[in-house]
């Protein structure tokens, strides 16, 4: 007990006076103090944080634009399908080439889609032909959309400046359609099938001798099982207009094809199997769906064809047909002067479809179709086969040349040399017109008017006289008076048939006198007409019909002299 009283601490007692301050007392921690453990705890956040951005950081990569329009640095934010996965970081001007350059850095989440064909382009409101786009821009700002690639890592990229027609990740096929002109045809031009719209067109590049232009074409799935390795591709436009031999034709597709025009493919039935056509398949691009047909028969043989008419009207590509089904074209019209006998010639150059015909189809031919078909050619030209030129058109003047059989023309040929044969030619119809209407003001000139007109002046006045002349008036009207008395003697037969002979009698005197008089007539009428004019040849034939009148009543009086009653009981059979 006392020694724990001595260990105590005596509380000071108070004095009043000066004295010393008490010596602290200083006691060692037990533990671990707690106040340590916050900044402990801020920096290993700190360390996580730095360790997992260092962790996410990915490449930084440079994209050149051709403008910063809508771009802020620190602000704008790169994206991979609505994901953000990067930022813009700085914006300069480009050192080598016109543009900016925008340096962004990217996630590392992002790296492996930074390759060296990935696009980047900036998402900002579109106003186009296909429609509206980035509308959704107008609140959120523009921001720079990332679509990935193919080939090695990069950090360089030429930003596109209209985004693309078509995602990588799009299901559909991709081929390829070889033209020589791009016409209407631009990025995001149609692809249709019967009217539908089944895919576009992702660009286009020129070919590797600067002579076609490679269309770049996607199809989207399920219609890419429609392309075959024998599908044929051709352009669709609004409106499309033809002035040609055939006429006008006028044909009109939908209005987004008149704007921004498209592409329109079909798959003909055969009777071979055709494949799947694979990714990257080249196609020809034809002018129109008539054009198809026209390249189906691949064998031509030329010809050459000499005009000397005018050929205005015929064009290079004019239709060379028999009987009016197509067997060829015209492929060119030239001039040639002739030294020797001063003129001009026109030669056109044909090239004649053999395959149109089924005997002479390549793949029943072989090699000998092209002898083949000049053998027939030429046989047909020994059996007629002739050339000319025709109107297609009276309303657009377009011409053609036509084939057929005639074998009243003989075959006339120039027998110039040439590395073509030639087929023999004629005039087209509006050259035998000309030539008949020349031929015949030829014919016409040659002949002696002034000596015809004189004759025919002449004829014509005998002719009045003759025909107003008294005589002629007296025998016509001494005729019809014995033509009356006949038939009251007729009329007289039927009612009193006794007393005949004695009418007969005075009627044949009658006629008789009157036949003398109109032989006496007509002799001097003939003496008074032209011995030359057809008048007279006309009067000579009616003098001739009077004369066998005059003999028929003649024998019929003297019968009715000798028999009367034969009017009556007709004549008597004869014993055979």
């Amino acid at each position: 007990m006392e020694q724990q009283s001595s260990d105590a601490v005596t509380p000071p007692q108070p004095v009043h006076g000066p004295a010393t301050l008490p010596t602290p007392v200083s006691h060692a921690p037990q533990g671990v103090q707690l106040i340590w453990l916050l900044p402990l705890l801020a920096l290993l956040i700190g360390g996580w944080l730095a360790y997992k951005n260092w962790m996410e950081k990915g490449p930084d990569i440079q994209i050149h634009f051709k403008t910063a329009e809508g771009l802020t640095a620190g602000k704008t934010r790169v994206k991979y399908k609505a994901v953000e996965v990067g930022q813009v970081e700085q914006i300069r001007l480009s050192d080598d080439r016109p543009g900016v350059v925008v340096t962004a850095r990217m996630q590392r989440s992002a790296e492996p889609y930074l390759r060296e064909h990935s696009k980047l382009w900036v998402v900002r409101p579109r106003l186009s032909l296909r429609g509206v786009s980035g509308l959704d821009t107008l609140v959120s700002g523009a921001h720079i959309e990332m679509e990935p690639g193919t080939g090695e890592p990069s950090t360089r990229f030429d930003g596109l400046e209209i985004p693309p027609v078509v995602r990588m990740d799009a299901p559909g096929g991709k081929h390829i359609l070889q033209t020589e002109t791009l016409g209407s045809l631009d990025v995001g031009s149609p692809l249709y099938y019967r009217d539908i719209p089944v895919g576009e067109i992702l660009g286009y590049t020129l070919s590797p001798n600067n002579r076609q232009i490679y269309l770049h074409l996607f199809v989207r799935a399920p219609y890419n099982t429609l392309i075959r390795d024998n599908t044929r591709f051709w352009r669709v436009s609004g409106v499309d207009l033809s002035i040609s031999a055939e006429g006008i034709k006028v044909k009109a597709d939908s209005l987004q094809s008149l704007l921004v025009g498209g592409v329109a493919f079909d798959t003909p039935d055969t009777l071979k199997e055709n494949n799947l056509a694979q990714d990257g398949h080249t196609f020809w691009l034809y002018e129109d769906k008539a054009a198809i047909v026209e390249q189906t028969y691949t064998k031509r043989i030329p010809f050459v064809l000499y005009f000397n008419e005018s050929v205005r009207g015929l064009t290079v590509g004019a239709p060379v047909e028999f009987r009016g089904i197509k067997v060829g074209k015209v492929t060119e019209i030239s001039m040639e002067y002739d030294a020797e006998n001063t003129t001009f010639r026109i030669p056109v150059l044909v090239q004649i479809e053999p395959e149109r015909v089924d005997a002479l189809r390549t793949e029943q031919l072989g090699e000998k179709a092209d002898s083949a078909a000049y053998d027939l050619m030429e046989a047909l030209v020994q059996r007629g086969l002739r050339a000319q030129i025709q109107t297609g058109s009276y309303l657009t003047g377009q011409r053609f040349v036509e084939l057929d059989i005639h074998p009243e023309v003989p075959v006339k040929r120039s027998g110039l040399p040439g590395k073509f044969p030639e087929l023999p030619t004629m005039p087209g119809s509006i050259g035998e017109i000309t030539e008949s209407i020349t031929l015949l003001l030829k014919t016409i000139q040659s002949m002696p008017l002034t000596a015809m007109a004189e004759t025919l002046h002449s004829t014509l006045k005998g002719a009045n006289q003759a025909i107003n002349a008294p005589e002629l008036l007296a025998t016509l009207r001494a005729l019809q008076g014995a033509t009356a008395q006949l038939e009251r003697l007729l009329t007289d037969m039927n009612r009193q048939p006794v007393p005949l002979g004695e009418q007969l009698h005075g009627m044949a005197e009658a006629a008789r006198r009157t036949l003398l008089q109109t032989e006496k007539t007509l002799a001097g009428i003939e003496g008074m007409a032209n011995p030359n004019a057809p008048l007279h040849y006309q009067l000579l034939e009616a003098t001739q019909e009077l004369t066998a009148t005059a003999r028929a009543i003649r024998s019929f009086i003297e019968l009715l002299d000798t028999k009367p009653e034969s009017l009556i009981f007709g004549k008597e059979k004869q014993a055979p």
